[in-house]
């Protein structure tokens, strides 16, 4: 028998005797054990809100990777998928499903980061249009560099996502 259960005339499996009811163990019971009991209880519930938020953050990650898959670039595509800028290398791989993850030069997006679905897309375009199409890096603006020629460099990815 432990000493709690000693000391209150308890059988391990949980059963009073010796006439006492729990509620008159738990009056009886000192002070830390009642507060380490609540505490045990505080941080279980806490730990099961933990784990039901890494299960729906989970969850909300594979849906974007399912949306990474359904919303990929042509193969061999060098345009970003917001601004239309062409880079030499494949923003999204030679395979047109494998981000680099580098920024465009032009817009600033984060290829594979705020370009996967349609709706950043939109979104991430819509705030390039807002600063007057300010290039994120200036030193490699062309020239002669033209915004109504990029735009037809933007890659058809459907949902109407390329229409500015």
């Amino acid at each position: 028998m432990s000493v709690i259960g000693q000391k209150f005339n308890l059988v391990i499996r949980g059963t009073p005797i010796g006439g006492y009811s729990w509620p008159e163990i738990w009056r009886n019971m000192p002070l830390i054990i009642i507060v380490s009991t609540i505490w045990a209880f505080i941080i279980n519930q806490g730990m099961n809100e933990i784990r039901k938020k890494q299960i729906a953050d989970t969850i909300n990650e594979k849906k974007r990777i399912a949306e990474r898959i359904v919303y990929h670039s042509q193969a061999n595509t060098h345009e970003c998928r917001v601004c239309g800028y062409y880079s030499v290398d494949y923003p999204w791989g030679e395979d047109g499903k494998s981000p680099t993850y580098q920024i465009c030069p032009c817009c600033g997006v984060q290829f594979g980061v705020k370009d996967i679905t349609p709706d950043e897309i939109q979104n991430e375009r819509e705030r390039w249009v807002k600063s007057k199409y300010k290039w994120f890096n200036s030193d490699m603006k062309p020239t002669k560099w033209s915004f109504e020629e990029q735009l037809k460099n933007i890659p058809r990815i459907g949902n109407g996502v390329d229409d500015v």
